[in-house]
């Protein structure tokens, strides 16, 4: 009968939408990576401002951003984890999902550990502990998958740009095929494709041995119009590839 018909839920899907990058030389930084590829002021994070970090949101292409944040000054709670990781290194990994709380009722059921679980501009955003999932992983909950949280801010891609994509990030974690398959699990992914990668919209994060580790690797793709004059600038803690 009707009642006894079960509508099957929707696949799920998630999409890497911004590599966060922390580091105790905010504006050094910042200044390094807008010259080497050519990127434009970009906004500061509205969300960030109570906890007394510095912001630099910069849109590689559309709702794909590279973003990086640094301590305002002591009391901010990166502070002392940039003391320990050396003052850089790949900090957060934002995916937006649409079904944040399945995420979290997965995580808590093999208990891991959710120590953020907020809103912000009305939306869920949960974060993941990188002890239990082997870096810092944000979901955030906008279930329509061609919105994103600075659709009104987000001043775009800058014209000119050295490079015009995010197309991989690589993490070292302790051990990559496990960390992969619990990250399929956690977002209710197909089962992987490759053994130590994972597809978030297009953008394959591929975990590799040695971590854990915040000495991430950031693949960025070359403009076609002067890509050719982008540089990769020298941060000790994160490794920038041109391809």
């Amino acid at each position: 009968m009707a009642d006894d018909v079960q509508t099957p839920s929707a696949p799920a899907w998630a999409i890497l939408r911004q590599v966060v990058i922390a580091t105790d030389d905010h504006a050094g930084d910042v200044a390094a990576v807008r010259s080497a590829f050519g990127l434009g002021q970009g906004f500061g994070d509205p969300e960030l401002k109570d906890l007394a970090l510095l912001d630099a949101t910069m849109p590689v292409s559309d709702q794909r951003y590279l973003e990086i944040i640094g301590p305002e000054n002591d009391t901010a709670a990166v502070s002392k984890w940039l003391n320990k990781i050396g003052g850089r290194g790949g900090y957060v990994l934002s995916v937006q999902h649409p079904d944040p709380d399945a995420v979290r009722a997965r995580a808590q059921a093999r208990g891991i550990r959710v120590p953020i679980d907020t809103t912000a501009l009305g939306k869920v955003v949960i974060q993941l502990h990188p002890q239990d999932v082997g870096l810092l992983l944000e979901v955030d909950g906008i279930t329509e998958p061609s919105a994103w949280f600075w659709d009104d801010i987000d001043p775009g891609p800058e014209p000119g740009a050295l490079v015009d994509a995010i197309v991989g990030v690589e993490v070292p974690v302790a051990d990559p095929v496990a960390t992969n398959t619990l990250w399929h699990d956690l977002l209710g992914l197909p089962d992987p494709q490759a053994a130590d990668t994972i597809d978030l919209g297009g953008i394959p994060v591929r975990f590799i041995p040695g971590g854990p580790s915040a000495d991430w690797t950031v693949l960025l793709r070359r403009a076609v119009d002067g890509g050719d004059r982008a540089e990769e600038p020298t941060l000790p803690g994160v490794t920038f590839r041109l391809v």
